[in-house]
């Protein structure tokens, strides 16, 4: 399963970009778990409420990997197993759990 967060506050892409050091980090390597995202500390310049939503992801119980999905807002957690944990996002937060196909 895979749940899908979102604090509900605009981001654009071009700033996003804008922002980013530009350094390519390189590959992911073989454990797609250990990637990263390397657009997340510019979109959490411009929107400082996505470190909550990661952090709030962080906490649930077997959130593996936790990650902004593209360039931001959105960000995503995985769980191994059958269902996402019950837990409800902070007020005014989107959200939705789902499966990968």
């Amino acid at each position: 399963p895979v749940l899908l967060v979102n604090p509900r506050l605009p981001l654009a892409t071009v700033p996003v970009f804008a922002g980013w050091d530009g350094v390519d980090r390189g590959p992911l390597g073989s454990d797609w778990r250990q990637g990263r995202n390397d657009l997340t500390a510019a979109a959490i310049a411009l929107q400082p409420a996505i470190a909550g939503v990661l952090d709030w992801l962080h906490r649930l119980p077997g959130a593996q990997p936790v990650r902004m999905s593209g360039s931001g807002a959105t960000c995503f957690a995985l769980f191994e197993g059958g269902e996402v944990p019950a837990a409800e996002p902070p007020a005014g937060w989107w959200s939705v759990s789902t499966f990968l196909l």
